[in-house]
């Protein structure tokens, strides 16, 4: 076992449409998300790899990209992942997400057209633990938040 899983923080690549804008809105103490997108220019992966490293031990839950490049350069470090993604029957529920959450027209473009290719990869992911999400699930449903009123602290268990 890494030593960035001894900091406490689970590491949850997650596909896009899932939640996770919506828990790190709603839980900012617990969940924080680092956007692959953000990267692509300059030295990448290695400096979204390195910004996600370097978030361990300061949220309970960091959600990052299920690009494969970035699943398989965190996995030489040791760090243990947990995938989260749609069975590729909802490729037409999650264009309905995309959609009335606005996202530009060539996101929604690239997910669509590439939709089985991207779900298939992530099947093949041997290294992570999965967690498949069916019709209706998103993170909050598979994560389940509670807040303890003992440390009136926010946090989540994988459910």
């Amino acid at each position: 076992m890494s030593s960035y899983t001894d900091k406490f923080t689970v590491l949850c690549a997650a596909f896009c449409g899932t939640g996770k804008s919506y828990l790190c809105k709603n839980f900012p103490n617990t969940c924080k998300e680092i956007e692959c997108w953000e990267y692509r220019q300059g030295d990448f992966p290695n400096n979204y790899i390195q910004d996600v490293i370097g978030a361990f031990g300061k949220t309970k839950y960091l959600f990052i990209s299920t690009d494969p490049v970035i699943l398989k350069e965190l996995h030489k470090t040791g760090i243990e992942i947990l995938l989260i993604y749609p069975v590729n029957q909802l490729r037409n529920e999650y264009l309905d997400r995309f959609l009335n959450r606005d996202s530009p027209c060539d996101f929604i473009g690239a997910v669509m057209k590439y939709w089985n290719v991207w779900i298939n990869e992530l099947k093949e992911q041997k290294y992570c633990k999965h967690i498949v999400l069916q019709s209706g699930q998103y993170l909050q449903n598979v994560l389940k938040i509670h807040e303890s009123k003992q440390e009136s602290q926010q946090s989540l268990v994988i459910g």
